[in-house]
């Protein structure tokens, strides 16, 4: 891949990394009709690289609009739960 692109993915993965959660976007909004494939193709390699652990990013039906939804956490479980007699 030429460089042009792994400095535009970067620029779009720093976006991604700094979204947090609730975050709604319209993609016309965030790049232009010449760069929108290019745009979606790298957040679909953002998406597949990042684990639930840092947050989920997700495209609706039509790919107009990206989302970023909570960061996945796992409490540990208690041990006052009632045993079975």
């Amino acid at each position: 891949m030429d460089n042009s692109y792994q400095i535009y993915k970067t620029k779009v993965w720093d976006f991604l990394d700094s979204m947090q959660a609730g975050d709604a976007y319209l993609v016309n909004k965030l790049a232009t009709p010449d760069t929108q494939e290019k745009f979606v193709i790298c957040v679909k390699s953002y998406m597949d690289t990042k684990t639930p652990f840092q947050g989920y990013i997700t495209f609706n039906r039509d790919y107009s609009k990206i989302y970023k939804t909570d960061e996945i956490t796992f409490k540990p479980e208690s041990n006052d739960k009632a045993k079975p007699e």
